[in-house]
């Protein structure tokens, strides 16, 4: 009978007990004294069918878990790459605005000063020209032509130009205000004197 009963306890678990859970059943019959076709095997059947589901349900609960968190890994990593390459992008467009920002400041003291140097060449050659003309030379002459009112007007347009730079490097707390604030004055002085002289 006893055969009977690990039989039926078999086809209820869909598998073989072994040799602990026959030692286990035993102990059970031999404590509770139960015999073998007694009806309180049916309600250790019913029992030994949940033990086993709740020995398994850690194992089920850690596979599906695991198998969770790998795909949540693999979502993670494509965002963080996702991420990492907007990052890249950003900081490839800030350097590049950065970059035209630092060398804006050349590019602005480097064609000032041509246009500077182009204007006197300019101013010197007509000058000479006149002079050689008119066999008249004076200096001051020069400022009379309508280039002394471009130089002044050039003057103090960069006297404008720098002091608003000078406002901006201020405005960001760079030190170097300093030098483009003593340009736009000596811009400013030099366009009102000319200014004042070409009249």
């Amino acid at each position: 009978m006893e055969k009977e009963i690990f039989a039926r306890l078999e086809k209820l678990l869909d598998r073989e007990l072994n040799t602990e859970e026959k030692d286990r059943l035993q102990r059970i019959k031999d404590t509770l004294q139960i015999g073998d076709n007694d009806a309180m095997w049916a309600i250790i059947s019913a029992m030994e069918y949940q033990r086993t589901y709740y020995e398994k349900l850690p194992e089920k609960i850690r596979t599906t878990t695991e198998k969770i968190l790998a795909e949540l890994s693999v979502a993670a990593e494509k965002e963080a790459r996702f991420a990492q390459s907007r990052l890249a992008e950003n900081v490839v467009k800030q350097a590049e605005k950065l970059s035209l920002k630092n060398h804006i400041h050349t590019w602005l003291e480097w064609g000032t000063a041509m246009l500077f140097l182009l204007l006197f060449y300019g101013s010197f050659l007509m000058w000479a020209g006149f002079c050689l003309g008119s066999g008249m030379v004076q200096p001051h002459s020069l400022l009379k032509m309508p280039v002394g009112f471009m130089i002044a007007a050039l003057c103090l347009c960069g006297s404008f130009v720098f002091g608003v730079v000078a406002a901006r490097t201020f405005a960001d707390m760079n030190r170097i205000w300093k030098k483009y604030l003593f340009v736009a004055v000596i811009c400013f002085i030099l366009g009102s004197a000319i200014s004042v002289l070409s009249a």
